[in-house]
């Protein structure tokens, strides 16, 4: 899969949009199996674990249900669009048909860490690290993630920058 279909991307003469969670819908698929088979495991252990703690599983697995579904049918809905006719990016979610962040000649994009993996975040410039955006998946070390940090920042920070300059 490219980068234009990883990321969902639609480009015109002066916008540039990008669905940012959508590489993260395969992993919360997986991730949505993995909770189901371990709630079958559990059924046939029953006797084995205890029921406090039994109960206590079921319920993180209630949660993790819940947060996969919502990675997969809201959270990959999500896209920003850089708009260099207003100057302006616009924050399109499920929910909401359209919300300026901030403008386009404010915006500054910056790698954010946590937990062994970094992503990069989209901030104005000064508040940057008070509110940001998630605009692209996790990297960490390696070649595979190597390979797909080059390209995002070949194709998708390379046309970003194109409109933060022409702004």
């Amino acid at each position: 899969m490219n980068i234009r279909e990883k990321y969902n991307t639609q480009e015109t003469l002066t916008t540039f949009t990008i669905y940012p969670k959508k590489p993260s819908v395969q992993l919360s698929w997986w991730f949505l199996v993995g909770i189901i088979v371990g709630a079958f495991v559990l059924f046939f252990l029953d006797d084995i674990i205890d029921e406090v703690l039994r109960y206590a599983i079921y319920m993180l697995m209630g949660y993790f249900t819940l947060h996969s579904l919502y990675d997969i049918y809201l959270g990959s809905k999500i896209k920003y669009t850089f708009d260099s006719k207003n100057n302006a990016v616009i924050r399109i979610g499920p929910f909401s048909s359209g919300k300026k962040i901030m403008k386009l000649d404010e915006a500054t994009i910056f790698v954010n860490s946590e937990m062994g993996s970094w992503f990069y975040a989209l901030g104005a410039k000064k508040s940057q690290f008070v509110k940001n955006y998630r605009i692209s998946e996790n990297f960490s070390s390696g070649k595979k993630s190597d390979a797909r940090q080059a390209a995002y920042e070949d194709y998708v920070l390379g046309k970003i920058y194109k409109l933060i300059e022409n702004c």
